[in-house]
């Protein structure tokens, strides 16, 4: 800006370097140009494939046929829940499964495959709501640097009215307090589509590793 008041000319070039600076420099460096709204540092990946972890049979069609087994179901909610070791999951999955002897090897197999595909199915829809919930949140901070940007310029033209002058900066203080807040949360917000990612992984190895 080439003009600034000679009352809060200083103020303004203070709060206005302050603000940009607020939570851009990660952000700025990680975004995806082609997806303005992601503010983090990790790539960004809107869909995940079942091959991308397992390595068994195919789950195409049994998107509906693992609610229908009581227990695969009850294992699957069980597998998704993030508060459950996907390590105390595996006598339960073997019990599921059953004994490994020959002639069982195809149910065998298909009861694994269908805690797969349930699991991937429930694990899938988390991630995509995390990332849906990072969108909205990097949108939030977008408008509130606006909205500072917009105060900024209402400050520098207020320079001869210092109650409102006042009043402006009071407001830009506040959405700087908020928008410093939403920022130190950033990281964990972003690291949550990640941990979802590595506890399917980690599943999926534990069910692969018992197939025939």
């Amino acid at each position: 800006m080439q003009r600034q008041s000679s009352a809060f000319g200083p103020a303004f070039a203070a709060v206005l370097a302050a603000s940009v600076s607020i939570g851009l420099p990660a952000a700025a460096a990680a975004q995806d140009l082609k997806n303005p709204d992601w503010p983090c540092q990790q790539i960004l990946v809107p869909a995940l494939s079942p091959a991308s972890v397992w390595d068994g049979p195919s789950i195409d069609g049994l998107t509906d046929d693992w609610q229908r087994d009581p227990t695969v179901a009850t294992l699957v909610r069980r597998a998704a829940d993030e508060s459950v070791d996907p390590a105390t999951l595996e006598p339960q999955v073997e019990a599921l499964a059953g004994p490994a002897r020959q002639g069982a090897e195809q149910d065998r197999d298909r009861k694994l495959t269908l805690v797969f595909a349930g699991t991937f199915q429930t694990l899938d829809g988390q991630r995509s709501a995390a990332i849906a919930s990072i969108e909205r949140y990097a949108q939030r901070q977008r408008a509130l640097r606006d909205r500072i940007a917009a105060a900024l310029r209402d400050l520098d033209a207020a320079s001869g009215d210092a109650a409102r002058a006042q009043e402006i900066k009071n407001a830009i203080a506040w959405d700087r307090r908020i928008l410093d807040d939403r920022r130190r949360a950033q990281t964990a917000v972003c690291e949550q589509p990640a941990r979802i990612e590595q506890r399917l992984g980690q599943i999926a190895r534990m069910l692969s590793a018992l197939l025939s």
